[in-house]
Order: C-alpha cells, then structure tokens, then sequence
C-alpha cells in the first residue's frame, strides 16, 4: 500500500504513512494505490480515517458506519478485479475451444469484447456466473488463509494464487483510494480497473432502490429479512451495508453514495457531510 500526500507529492509506503501522518494532518488530500486488503492495510486506512474524524470534530458514533462502508467498497474492488480476470480468462478460453478464434488471434477478439459494451454484456451469459462467483470465493478464502498463515497451503494451491496473481499482473489492474476534505463535506473516491457489467448494474440500482423504499417508511434494517436474500445475492450483500451504513448516520445513500463504471474501471463516490458527521446523535 502506498500514499501518495497532494498537494506537495510525498510519497509512503504501509507503516511509512502512519509514522508521518502527524505532520500531514493538515493536509486536505490523500490518494492511496493500494495492492491488497490486508490486515496491515486495512489497519492503516482505519487509523487515517480516525484521525481525519477527529480533526472534522465528528461524533465518535460516524466511524464505525464510515469504515465499514469503505471496507464493502474496498473489498468489491478487489472482488471486482479478481472477477473481470477470471471472467477475461474463462472467454478466451472459450473463444479457443469453441473454434470462434484461432489461438493466435484470440487476445484481439478478447481486446474488441472487452471493448464494445453490448457484446461484453452478451458474452457474461456465455460465461457461467456461478463458476466465476466460486472461483473468486476460493481466490479470497486462500488469500486469507496465506496471510493469517493458519494453514499451510498446498502445492496446487500455492500455483493457482501464482497465477491469478501474474494475470492481474499482465492486465494490470489496479485499487486507488483518494480522500478530500472540503469546506462543507468529507469526499471519498475508490477507483478498480475492472468494469461492472451492464446486468449486473441494473440488479444494483434495482436492489438498492426497494432498499430504499424501506428505508423511507422507516425500517431500512427490514432488507436484511430472509425474504431479501435472493435480491442481496443478486446484487451484492457489500452494497446493501453501505447503504445501510449511510441511513444510519442519518443521510441518504440515493444521494451521498454512487457507482459509475466504464469501459475500464469502476468508480465509487461517497460524500459525507461534515455538519452530519458532527451531529449524529443516535
């Protein structure tokens, strides 16, 4: 993880960013490439984010639902990198297989998919969801295991992280960060390099807006009911407890959060309110 301090660019490193961090907080801009959602990681964004809640005079009650939305975001960035590789990986192999491109040319039929929205949308159903949805959860599940170092990991295994690994590495894609502190509001930007395709937008804004009808008559907590499941899985459980996160300091999502996806990344806004930070009172 790096930080990258505007508007005279310093540059740090992991601890690097919290041993400097007292003569930065003055500093109203923060830009962070971060390279995964480690521990140490997420322990260093928690602690910057404290102390740029303390300098705003926020009640302490806004941290935890502030963190925890950054740490959904955060967490769907990395899902979504993981997925657009995966995703990437399984259509030029069926390109090859199927016979509709030569090994040789397949990479520029990949380039041209991945470039033109409609067949890009097309070609998620001729990839298996579920086979994608599982492979990033075995992705994440040994991630974790070889950072708490609980299990050792198998030989096969340690050969598929390596090549998960090097694929993100030969597309390149990366998770940035940026915070800013305004006159009047708390500005947080989260950038992948992996677009979020077209059905998968629409169960969002679908899910999020019935998440919000509830939330109008008061019990926005009711989208977490069983008979929700099916519409959470749908559009992302990470989604919903931002949203969530946001009701409770007493703002509206609809208005303060949003997702704006491209041809090669995803885009996440939150603003925050200072006036609301410092008067959340429940």
């Amino acid at each position: 993880m790096t930080a990258q301090m505007a508007t005279e660019k310093i540059l740090y490193r992991g601890q690097q960013i919290l041993d400097n961090f007292d003569s930065l907080q003055n500093r109203d801009h923060f830009h962070f490439q971060i390279t995964g959602l480690t521990k140490p990681t997420r322990d260093i964004i928690n602690d910057v984010v404290q102390k740029i809640l303390d300098r705003l005079g926020a009640n302490p009650l806004t941290s935890f639902h502030l963190f925890s939305g950054l740490m959904e975001a955060l967490l769907n960035a990395v899902k979504g990198n993981t997925r657009f590789v995966i995703f990437k990986d399984e259509l030029l192999k069926k390109l090859v297989t199927s016979g509709q491109a030569q090994e040789y040319e397949a990479e520029d039929v990949l380039a041209t998919i991945m470039e033109t929205e409609p067949l890009r949308d097309a070609m998620q159903r001729y990839i298996v969801p579920d086979k994608i949805k599982k492979t990033v959860q075995k992705i994440l599940i040994l991630q974790d295991k070889k950072r708490n170092k609980k299990l050792e990991l198998a030989g096969e295994e340690q050969s598929f992280l390596a090549a998960i690994r090097e694929k993100t590495q030969k597309y390149g894609l990366k998770i940035s960060l940026k915070i800013e502190i305004r006159e009047k509001e708390l500005y947080i930007r989260i950038r992948n390099d992996a677009p979020i395709m077209g059905l998968d937008m629409d169960r969002i804004a679908k899910s999020r807006k019935r998440h919000h009808e509830l939330a109008k008559e008061g019990r926005s907590s009711d989208f977490f009911r069983p008979d929700f499941l099916d519409e959470k899985e749908s559009a992302g459980f990470g989604i919903a407890m931002i949203d969530e996160g946001f009701y409770n300091i007493g703002l509206n999502p609809i208005e303060c959060f949003s997702i704006q996806t491209g041809k090669h990344a995803t885009s996440v806004y939150f603003t925050y309110p200072i006036e609301a930070l410092q008067k959340m009172d429940f």
